[in-house]
């Protein structure tokens, strides 16, 4: 069972905490526990006693004002988490400092609402996951460089020594690319996004209580540019991380019916109308690395929303195999199909076509799901669609040692 997520709230306006409290309650689907503390003394004694996820900063409090109050948390010793900053002014280069300084995100109070807030504490701890993983990676990349170098200097090399260090350099290259794309991709969505709030929001206040309808088209931005954030760094961190290390190898059994509901939350609202999700096996489990396969099939799904007309209709089919014994997942959609030169190296990293919607992307989307199913010993292929469309079709194998 999954543990409730600990939300300390530092406040010392009692009305602020209850209708923080409030907001928190509205969540559905979500268990967490909230600890109040009324002082930043306080608050920096219950996170010494550990346990804490995601913290509720005010800036107004007794001891402490303004971004002194981000400053003074930091400075005190103890493992500060998941850190959201709630100010009663709306003030730019506050919230910019705040997040200079190890904020993951800056609100308004008086700005705030229940989806609002749930939706900023879940993307501030992806931000934060990211973070922490850049972290690790860049540590690592460091490691592999300083072994790199002491290796050649080591003279008298065997074969089999030159072979290890050449499978070094390739690793410590792709990491360096992904890396230096995941810096690219996420500051500037990033920066995007907070300008598209800050209009929101001031629309939202000239409006007063109601939001005009000037402000609908910069938060569905803000909400766009969020979302490509968060798919850029799953796929990223999965490049960079899970499918070069190894780790996600257990299969499990997994139930599909959950796994495709997953799958679907994963498209953007917007786009949820288009897909029709056609199963055609009985099977309630299949036997894969549910993460992984989410990932995979996210990426196909929304390769297929980019490469296809505006409304058109796309299909995600589940079906099985006799021979081989295997589960399969197609997605046809009624784009213009893949161009023949393309074909080659669609499934390869990098490879992006041109007659997408999506005006950025890294051209991972397709080469994450084929090395997804690689390590499921499956296949993947292209499968002409005629007249009109591209279906790919991946084959799982079920009952085998993977």
């Amino acid at each position: 069972m999954t543990q409730p997520l600990q939300i300390l709230l530092i406040e010392d306006n009692p009305a602020d905490a209850s209708r923080i409290t409030s907001l928190l309650a509205q969540a559905k689907g979500w268990a967490f526990e909230l600890t109040w503390v009324t002082g930043l003394s306080a608050g920096v004694e219950r996170l010494h006693g550990g346990g804490i996820d995601v913290v509720l900063l005010d800036l107004g409090l007794p001891e402490s004002t303004g971004l002194a109050t981000v400053q003074r948390l930091f400075a005190q010793g103890c493992a500060v988490p998941t850190l959201v900053v709630l100010s009663g002014l709306t003030d730019e280069d506050v919230a910019v400092k705040a997040l200079e300084s190890g904020a993951q995100d800056y609100l308004v109070k008086a700005q705030v609402d229940g989806p609002l807030l749930l939706r900023a504490i879940r993307y501030a701890i992806g931000r934060r996951q990211a973070e922490e993983a850049m972290k690790r990676e860049l540590l690592r990349t460091q490691e592999l460089a300083i072994e790199k170098e002491v290796r050649l200097k080591a003279e008298g090399v065997s074969e089999g020594l030159r072979r290890l260090l050449e499978e070094r350099d390739q690793m410590l290259s792709e990491r360096e690319d992904m890396l230096r794309m995941l810096a690219h991709e996420v500051r500037q969505p990033l920066n995007n996004a907070s300008a598209a709030l800050e209009s929101a929001s001031s629309a939202i206040a000239a409006s007063g209580s109601q939001p005009v309808a000037g402000a609908r088209t910069p938060l569905a931005r803000a909400q766009h540019v969020l979302d490509h954030v968060i798919g850029t760094l799953n796929n990223a961190l999965a490049a960079a991380t899970l499918l070069t290390s190894g780790a996600g190898d257990v299969i499990v059994d997994t139930d599909l019916h959950t796994l495709v509901g997953l799958v679907f939350r994963d498209i953007a609202v917007e786009d949820r109308p288009r897909v029709a999700i056609e199963s055609l096996t009985e099977a309630r489990t299949v036997q894969l690395q549910p993460v992984l396969m989410r990932l995979a099939l996210s990426n196909l799904l929304f390769n297929a929303l980019a490469y296809s007309p505006p409304g058109s209709p796309v299909r995600l089919r589940i079906c099985d195999s006799e021979d081989p014994l295997a589960i399969v997942f197609e997605v046809q959609d009624e784009g213009d199909g893949i161009p023949a030169e393309l074909l080659p190296r669609v499934f390869d990293k990098g490879t992006r076509g041109t007659n997408t919607r999506a005006t950025t992307g890294a051209g991972l989307g397709l080469y994450i799901a084929r090395r997804v199913v690689e390590r499921h010993h499956g296949s993947i292929e292209f499968v002409p669609d005629m007249p009109r469309g591209s279906l790919v079709r991946v084959l799982i194998p079920q009952g085998v040692e993977v």
